[in-house]
């Protein structure tokens, strides 16, 4: 059991485009960093300003990873929770320096920002234990067809429907 001292929730920009890797015997990790602003007041002008940057390395696995990689893109204000895990490390010009990896336990946008559509998925089988084998599942940028409707064009993932004419139902992307 993981300890729940260690939990976190944050609240920033995504930095940069999830990266989805697929490990031994189907193991998918999906990685992406976050970049969280502490802003304050300038003392000598009283305007609002960034003070730093903190940035988080945000690791999500198997379906939640697949599911934020299908949709997340860099510069989207998200929320993740997860365990924090302090990580140090050593640059090449032998510096050290520290990082914090969050394993998330639930991605999503933070809706002051933007609207978003949600799509439910179809029931999936767990891999671990299955014998159902790795092409059953969406990975690298290839389409899942398991869905409840007809898929939708790539380039309409995210599209709005203003008009209220959408025909096609959702698109399940891995990437």
């Amino acid at each position: 059991m993981r300890d729940a001292n260690n939990f976190i929730t944050v609240v920033g920009n995504v930095g940069t485009d999830p990266i989805t890797r697929t490990h031994a015997n189907n193991f998918q990790v999906t990685q992406f960093r976050v970049g969280t602003d502490n802003r304050g007041k300038n003392a000598e002008t009283g305007e609002w300003e960034n003070k730093s940057t903190n940035w988080y390395t945000i690791k999500v696995f198997n379906q939640l990873g697949l599911n934020a990689a299908a949709s997340i893109r860099k510069g989207q204000r998200v929320f993740v929770g997860g365990y924090a895990k302090i990580d140090q490390f050593t640059r090449e010009d032998g510096s050290t320096g520290m990082g914090i990896d969050i394993e998330a336990q639930f991605v999503g946008h933070d809706l002051k920002f933007g609207t978003a559509e949600f799509y439910r998925l179809p029931h999936l089988p767990m891999r671990a234990g299955t014998e159902a084998p790795a092409s059953d599942f969406a990975v690298d940028g290839e389409e899942f067809d398991g869905g409840d409707g007809p898929d939708r064009g790539a380039g309409d993932v995210g599209a709005s429907d203003r008009d209220g004419d959408r025909d096609a139902g959702p698109s399940y992307l891995a990437g």
